[in-house]
Formats: C-alpha cells, sequence, structure tokens
C-alpha cells in the first residue's frame, strides 16, 4: 500500500509539474503574439492602411494583451497549489527530477507574481 500511495503522489506531482510547464509556454507565447501583433500593427499604420482595418487589428492587439495577464494568474495559481502539495505531500524522492521541476517552478513565483500584479495595475490605467 505504500507503493501506491507513492506512485499516486509521485503522478500527482507530475499533473502538477507539467500543467506548469503549459501554462509557462502559453505566457511566453502570449508575449510572443502579442509583440509580432504590435509589430505588424506598426506596419500597417507605417504603410498608412486602411483606418478600419487598422482600428480592427488594434482590436486584434489589445485581445492578445488582455490574454497575458490572464495566462499569468493561472500560472501563478499552479505554481501556489504545487508548492502547497509539495509541503504536504509525503513520500515524495526528493532526488527526481520531477521534484527538481517543481521547486524550479516554486522558485520563479515571485516574478512571475509580480510581472502579472504591474500589467493588471497597467490595464487598470488604460480604461
Amino acid at each position: 500500500m505504500t507503493s501506491k500511495t507513492t506512485t499516486d503522489t509521485e503522478r500527482q506531482l507530475m499533473i502538477k509539474v507539467k500543467a506548469c510547464e503549459r501554462l509557462s509556454k502559453e505566457v511566453s507565447y502570449y508575449k510572443k503574439e502579442l509583440k509580432e501583433n504590435e509589430e505588424k500593427l506598426q506596419a500597417m499604420k507605417d504603410e498608412m492602411k486602411d483606418g478600419y482595418d487598422i482600428k480592427k487589428f488594434e482590436e486584434v492587439v489589445g485581445e492578445s494583451s488582455m490574454m497575458i495577464p490572464d495566462s499569468k494568474r493561472r500560472l501563478n495559481e499552479n505554481i501556489e497549489s504545487l508548492r502547497l502539495f509539495l509541503d504536504t505531500a509525503s513520500g515524495l524522492h526528493k532526488d527526481s527530477n520531477l521534484y527538481a521541476q517543481a521547486q524550479e517552478f516554486i522558485q520563479t513565483i515571485p516574478e512571475e507574481k509580480v510581472m502579472a500584479e504591474t500589467l493588471v495595475e497597467d490595464d487598470a490605467e488604460v480604461f
């Protein structure tokens, strides 16, 4: 029964680590998309494209920028969940690769959390 519990614990750890990895990639993809869209918008303005097209693409850029704070919030929630899991779980092999990955994500939370809060505050000033 102990090995079953350990296996379940390790499986839960793997799920939480993979979720953090996925959300981390999502945040970076949205940042990349936003940068590309901003560059494309600037090119449209420089080429003096139709005003309607520019206005619609500004909406696309706005939607892209709104996804970043949401993605960061979900990443922060998952990292916090991972932190609590590591604090309360028993039977984890602290020398495993997954445990090392989990610790790495936990160490990134202060930077990500501050960045997410800054973006939310910046968005509030715009509206």
